[in-house]
């Protein structure tokens, strides 16, 4: 007697007793779900790793968590119905069984399979974390895959999918195919179902982290600018000083932060000096201060802050600001400062007459003001922000010994003193970079250090500041 489907040796192949049909089926899903947590919290843990000191955190928005979901779904559930494939073929057989290296190919492809997508993926979601999510360089600020590269994801779950299938579609070309399509139906209901859950509040996370970060809890709006960025050079020996509106109130007095601490104008000068204590002697003239200051706030408070930084030596600043239509998120900019110095003036030694009375040395002293409306004002013209820069370049060109006599306007906000003070720079900047390329072939930024220095003393970042209260001591 032949048995039955004797000329069908494939379905005899594929034949898999009922109780290790389901005990597959059961591992496999335990598989899925222990390897969709895995890879959920590390993404989640990449995340907590790119925390800063600031409470900047790398942000998912609903939509990048979604789709992450997904394929780490698919990932596990594909890989879950590999290892079914393993259990059921994989099974001690005679060794003139016909059909034993068949089964032997099939779960040694699995295994294979397995084995190098594991490395491989594990390997290149490591450097992803370390180069593009890891708050070292800023990366998750620069790159992100979704939604632009996508399509990569999509195609790893195809390929993937189908790698499974190569040696069971080679041996049973006509069944497997009706089972493959059964399959696909099969992994994408559970591999959606589980992408629904979240082992994690990942909004909860973020919002811990973003409560304590001053910028985003007040909204904070740096001015923008297209001047040369001041480099950071010692990040022990500087200090970021937070100047924001206060949100509950528009017209209140604005908050002043330092290391996520609020202070005020009284107690500004304490936590320098605390600060300064910490810094050896010789140090201490080298610390700067960061000031990320709201492009809304009144120059009048301003103006106070700069007295009460003075008063205890802290004269080293620099203005943070983000370049204009950024390329990147804006708080890939942080480091972005422009740098300048608060003159110490001493009524009492009149070392403010004194400065004052040098002007008249200079031979090129562009006198400009505010309106109360924020316009320029230069000899009465009004003037915009580009007609400025234009006018103070052609001053310049004309008579490199200047000085920009500025008369601030407590009423105007800190954007309309920045856009002097950056606009100025950006004169500077570029008509240093102009004379350098004619006297050294070169762009500034590549002299050494000797060419540099000539260069600067050449062409000078002048500005002489006139607040109402000095325009006050200087008629008394």
């Amino acid at each position: 007697m032949q048995k039955r489907n004797f000329l069908h040796t494939e379905t005899e192949l594929f034949k898999v007793p009922k109780s290790r049909l389901i005990i597959g089926l059961l591992a496999g899903l335990f598989f899925a779900f222990c390897f969709y947590a895995f890879m959920y919290l590390t993404r989640e843990s990449f995340r907590l790793v790119s925390l800063t000191k600031d409470y900047d955190l790398w942000i998912l928005t609903d939509n990048e968590v979604g789709f992450y979901n997904l394929f780490f779904a698919f990932i596990s559930v594909i890989f879950a119905q590999s290892i079914c494939f393993s259990f059921w073929f994989d099974k001690p057989l005679n060794i003139f069984y016909r059909r034993r290296f068949q089964r032997i190919l099939i779960g040694n492809d699995q295994s294979a399979l397995n084995t190098y997508f594991l490395f491989w993926f594990s390997e290149l979601a490591v450097i992803y974390g370390l180069t593009f999510g890891s708050t070292f360089i800023g990366g998750f600020y620069v790159f992100s895959f979704y939604p632009k590269y996508n399509y990569i994801f999509v195609l790893i779950i195809i390929v993937l999918f189908l790698q499974t299938w190569i040696s069971i579609r080679r041996i049973n070309k006509k069944q497997s195919l009706k089972w493959m399509f059964i399959s696909i139906i099969v992994v994408s209901i559970i591999a959606i179902g589980l992408s629904k859950i979240n082992f994690v509040d990942y909004k909860g996370v973020n919002n811990i982290a973003l409560q304590k970060n001053i910028p985003y809890q007040y909204g904070l709006e740096l001015p923008e600018s297209n001047c040369a960025v001041s480099k950071i050079e010692n990040r022990s020996l500087s200090m970021d000083i937070y100047v924001v509106k206060n949100k509950q109130q528009e017209d209140s007095t604005p908050k002043i932060f330092i290391d996520n601490q609020e202070v005020n104008l009284k107690s500004l000068g304490a936590k320098i000096i605390e600060f300064q204590s910490a810094k050896y002697e010789n140090e201490v003239n080298m610390c700067i201060y960061h000031l990320y200051i709201d492009k809304k706030i009144k120059m009048k408070f301003i103006n106070e802050l700069k007295k009460e930084m003075a008063n205890v030596g802290a004269l080293k600043i620099a203005f943070a600001f983000v370049p204009p239509n950024a390329q990147y998120d804006k708080r890939y900019y942080r480091d972005y400062m422009l740098k300048f110095r608060i003159p110490k003036y001493d009524i009492d030694n009149n070392t403010l007459v004194d400065s004052y009375s040098q002007l008249v040395d200079i031979e090129n002293v562009i006198e400009i003001e505010n309106a109360d409306t924020g316009e320029f004002l230069i000899k009465g013209k009004t003037y915009t922000v580009t007609e400025l820069k234009q006018t103070i370049k052609e001053s310049i060109i004309n008579n490199p010994n200047y000085t920009v006599k500025y008369y601030i306007n407590d009423k105007v906000d800190f954007l309309v003193y920045f856009n002097l003070i950056s606009k100025t720079k950006e004169v500077v900047d570029e008509l240093r970079n102009e004379y350098a390329l004619k006297n050294y072939s070169t762009d500034f930024e590549s002299l050494d250090e000797e060419k540099m220095d000539k260069t600067i003393e050449k062409i000078g970042f002048h500005i002489f500041e006139l607040t109402n209260e000095m325009k006050k001591q200087l008629e008394n």
